[in-house]
């Protein structure tokens, strides 16, 4: 399969999963609810007018939407730029990075479109707020486990 047909798909379905999941929980979780799915996972609706774990939150208004185009047309360009250096056979590398910019995407239509990014996935350990790993949603597990897949292909590939 060509390169660019696997990063279309790849992209479009992961961006979709993305938003779709983040409708149905603005539509069925009110904001700052929490749903018990197990002892150490909950789906809580929250929105993170900042950046990667809330990361950048206190920024002006004036400089949050500036700034996210900045570093949104960046990304997309050093992205696009690597995928097409990479090699087609080298699947590996041309799934992290299409997985890298499906969360990309996923996050900023909520951040250009809301002013904010719906989080909800939210694991901790048995309620205790100090084990609580910050809450993300679907665009941030595709960022992360491209990024894993990226740098372990780096690492482990010949040539």
């Amino acid at each position: 399969m060509n390169k660019y047909i696997l990063t279309c798909i790849i992209t479009i379905t992961a961006v979709a999963l993305d938003q779709i999941t983040k409708y149905l929980v603005r539509l069925d979780i009110p904001l700052y609810s929490s749903i018990d799915v197990l002892p150490v996972f909950n789906l809580t609706h929250l929105r993170n007018s900042g950046v990667a774990f809330g990361m950048l939150q206190n920024l002006p208004q004036q400089f949050k939407l500036p700034f996210y185009i900045v570093v949104f047309a960046i990304a997309l360009s050093v992205l696009f730029m690597i995928i097409k250096n990479t090699e087609e056979k080298n699947r590996s590398m041309i799934i992290g990075l299409s997985l890298i910019l499906s969360g990309a995407i996923g996050n900023s239509i909520d951040r250009f479109r809301l002013g904010y990014v719906t989080d909800f996935l939210n694991f901790h350990w048995f309620n205790n707020p100090s084990l609580n790993w910050p809450p993300f949603n679907i665009a941030d597990s595709c960022i992360t486990v491209g990024a894993i897949l990226v740098i372990v292909t780096g690492l482990f590939r010949k040539g």
